[in-house]
């Protein structure tokens, strides 16, 4: 009587198990692998940043090298390093400055400890060449991952002759948000741009 009375619960159990079951843990798989992907391409920052000027974005789809300062603390000093870089426009992080850098080098031990960086830009030549030079600051953010990966094609794409300093496992991904801005023409005038107030003067020309 008892052995019937267990019966129903022993079949319900038996039923979950075999059908139940799989399909909550495949559910659970699924959403954990969802979530880690998403934390692999999560945005690199959540704030939403006006876009550049003109200017800058004429400037940065003009030029590859870049002068780059990274701060040496420990020294209580600075490193400079000449850069190849890519401007992209990316869904996620909007205006992004891309570069790669070998993980042995100073610059990257140096920015695994502050993200703080700026960066110098110029079209100036030969005689009578150029109207700009452009130092920029922002925040360097070492970049893994699938998101890694995309930058790098595009940063690839962009320089296709080196890529000694672009393709490796030993070479790290870095994405510049630029806050801002020091704009200097050929009459040595400047203007001054930030992401969160625009340009300081009203009446700019470059915006």
């Amino acid at each position: 009587m008892e052995l019937r009375q267990n019966l129903p619960l022993n079949s319900t159990i038996l039923t979950w198990c075999l059908f139940v079951a799989p399909i909550v843990y495949h559910f659970w798989n699924g959403q954990s692998k969802k979530r880690e992907r998403s934390s692999t391409n999560k945005k690199i920052t959540g704030i939403i940043r006006p876009p550049f000027p003109q200017v800058i974005r004429d400037m940065l789809r003009k030029c590859r090298l870049a002068y780059m300062s990274t701060v040496d603390s420990e020294n209580e000093s600075s490193h400079l390093s000449l850069m190849r870089f890519t401007y992209l426009v990316d869904d996620d992080d909007g205006e992004v400055v891309i570069l790669t850098t070998r993980k042995d080098t100073k610059k990257f031990r140096m920015l695994t400890k502050q993200k703080g960086i700026a960066l110098l830009v110029h079209d100036f030549g030969g005689e009578g060449e150029g109207l700009y030079s452009i130092t920029m600051n922002g925040e360097c953010n070492i970049v893994e991952g699938e998101k890694a990966e995309k930058y790098r094609a595009a940063h690839l794409k962009h320089n296709p002759d080196y890529p000694q300093f672009i393709v490796g496992k030993d070479i790290a991904v870095l994405c510049i948000i630029i806050t801002t801005a020091s704009i200097c023409n050929i009459d040595d005038k400047v203007e001054k741009w930030s992401s969160s107030r625009g340009f300081e003067s009203q009446d700019s020309t470059l915006s």
